[in-house]
Formats: C-alpha cells, structure tokens, sequence
C-alpha cells in the first residue's frame, strides 16, 4: 500500500532509524523535513537527498519553550512559504 503524505516531518533524522525512515519516505516520493540537533546531519541529508526532497530544521526537543517557533518554521516550510 503507497504511504498517503507526501509531505513529513521527522524528528531524530540525523541518524539511526530517524534518519532511515526520512529516506524511505523520500524513496516513496514524499518531501521531507528532518528535525535533529546535530546541524552538519541534517545539513548532509539534504545534500545527499536535494533541496527538492528534504529540508532540515535544526532543533532539540527537550528545549520545550522553543517548541511554538519550531511549529511555526515547520509549517512554513510544509505550506511552502520559506
């Protein structure tokens, strides 16, 4: 069965099994948009995938005050107004 979304945003995407699961849904044709705290990951993802497929915001989940202006740069970049 085809995944539904083409468009996702995964959290812990600089490596392990965050990372695998935002190629594979590059591979199923959806755009993605890593989240991580390691920068220079996420920054390589993108090469490695192109700037039409992913795009990486660098954020550490546990700083939870800084939690509203993460959602707010993710669904800019999901709406595709950045």
């Amino acid at each position: 069965m085809p995944f539904p979304y083409k468009k996702v945003l995964v959290i812990g995407a600089t490596s392990g099994i965050g990372k695998a699961l935002a190629a594979r849904f590059i591979q199923e044709g959806s755009t993605v948009i890593v989240v991580g705290r390691r920068k220079q990951n996420l920054v390589d993802f993108v090469h490695e995938h192109g700037k039409d497929k992913a795009s990486a915001v660098p954020f550490d989940i546990t700083e939870l005050d800084k939690i509203p202006n993460f959602v707010t740069k993710s669904a800019s970049i999901l709406l595709g107004k950045l």
